[in-house]
């Protein structure tokens, strides 16, 4: 593994700071580009993306700190040293969410047009994020004989490279969204596809890492994940039918 990519001086560069700022980086670009073909006000986009991602690391962070209490509780300070790891994509999903729509609600920008082309490239950006936890050692899974299995540093056992597997399933993910956009039937089509196919991607990844369970077998991501199907899926069925009784309305 490479946690620190290279040091200048008292400068250290770690493998899953640059890999997330990376992802992000690439994201916005493509965004901004996205939002401009849409007719949408790309700068007032790209200025959101900030503050997702601002609040995004933040939710993160919380997250990952609330789950690990005993990690922080000699060193403190250690919370804010991001840049070595240590964030929960579900509260950096919350943070973000919840950052985009005051936002939007103060930039006046079309909600679910503008979360559509945000969440196209959402998974794009979490892949390479994802392949910052593979370089720093992190998010491994279970021990296991496959051929894929990966030796990291502490253990003499084989796991599962959990962080690979879930770069893999998200980039497929953000290339069928990549191309249901172009073909969406309703505003906020992208955004409640994303909700599902995440939510089954990272349920499903659960079965091969080590987090303990919560409810019955199952552990506090999956029990997430399913409410995120969950929210996905009503979210779905309610926007696709206020589009549907939009056009009866207006053929009437």
């Amino acid at each position: 593994m490479y946690p620190l990519l290279f040091s200048i001086g008292n400068i250290k560069v770690f493998s899953y700071g640059a890999m997330v700022a990376l992802g992000v980086l690439i994201a916005a670009m493509l965004i901004y580009r996205h939002a401009l073909l849409r007719q949408l006000d790309a700068e007032k986009i790209v200025d959101m993306i900030f503050w997702i991602v601002f609040w995004g690391l933040i939710g993160g962070r919380i997250l990952y700190v609330l789950i690990n209490p005993d990690i922080y509780a000699k060193d403190p300070l250690e919370i804010i040293k991001i840049n070595k790891g240590g964030l929960v994509f579900h509260g950096s999903l919350i943070g973000a969410i919840i950052a985009a729509l005051v936002f939007m609600k103060r930039s006046k920008q079309p909600l679910f047009e503008t979360l559509d082309i945000i969440f196209v490239y959402v998974p794009l950006a979490h892949a390479i994020g994802r392949l910052g936890c593979f370089l720093n050692g992190c998010c491994f899974g279970k021990p296991t004989r496959a051929f894929s299995g990966v030796f990291f540093p502490g253990h003499y056992i084989r796991v599962h490279p959990t962080q690979l597997y879930s770069a893999f399933l998200l980039l497929i993910i953000f290339l069928v969204l990549y191309l249901c956009e172009k073909r969406k039937r309703f505003s906020g089509q992208i955004v409640c596809l994303y909700l599902i196919s995440y939510g089954v991607m990272r349920f499903s990844i659960e079965f091969l890492r080590d987090n303990p369970a919560v409810l019955g077998f199952l552990t506090m991501f999956q029990c997430i994940s399913i409410a995120l199907v969950l929210i996905g899926l009503i979210m779905y069925g309610i926007l696709k039918n206020n589009r549907m009784s939009d056009k009866l309305e207006t053929k009437t």
